[in-house]
C-alpha cells in the first residue's frame, strides 16, 4: 500500500475510534432501549481490491426496528481514492466530507436525521 493510502486508511479508523464510533454506541444503546435490534460492524480497507467500492474501510449501524421487516442503515464509508469520507443512509441523501470536517455533533445530527422517529 502507498503511504498516502495507508496515512487515509489510518485517518479514517482513527476518526471512527475518536468521533464517530461512541456516538453510534449510543445510538444502538437508545434504540435497543426503544425496542429495535441494532448493531455495529466494521469492514477492512483491501488494497487488492481497491478499485471495488465495496474494499473501502467502512463502520455500518444496521437497525432492525421492533415489530417489522424493515431495515435501516447509517455507514460511514472511507473513499481511499478521493481521501473522503462518504455518509450513507437509507432513505437520506449521500454526504462526502473531508475526514477533518467530521465531528461529533455532526454524527449526532446523521444519527437524528436518518433515525430519530424511531427513538420516540
Amino acid at each position: 500500500m502507498d503511504t498516502e493510502t495507508d496515512l487515509f486508511v489510518q485517518a479514517f479508523w482513527v476518526k471512527c475510534r475518536d468521533v464517530i464510533r461512541p456516538e453510534l454506541d449510543e445510538a444502538v444503546d437508545a434504540l435497543r432501549h426503544a425496542g429495535h435490534e441494532a448493531n455495529i460492524s466494521t469492514l477492512e480497507f483491501s488494497h487488492d481490491e481497491k478499485t471495488a467500492p465495496e474494499s473501502a474501510p467502512t463502520l455500518t449501524l444496521t437497525i432492525h426496528t421492533s415489530g417489522t421487516d424493515d431495515t435501516r442503515v447509517l455507514r460511514y464509508r472511507g473513499d481511499v481514492a478521493a481521501r473522503e469520507i462518504e455518509v450513507m443512509a437509507s432513505n437520506c441523501k449521500t454526504a462526502r466530507y473531508d475526514l477533518s470536517a467530521v465531528t461529533n455533533a455532526g454524527v449526532k445530527n446523521d444519527i437524528k436525521l436518518c433515525f430519530g422517529s424511531l427513538l420516540k
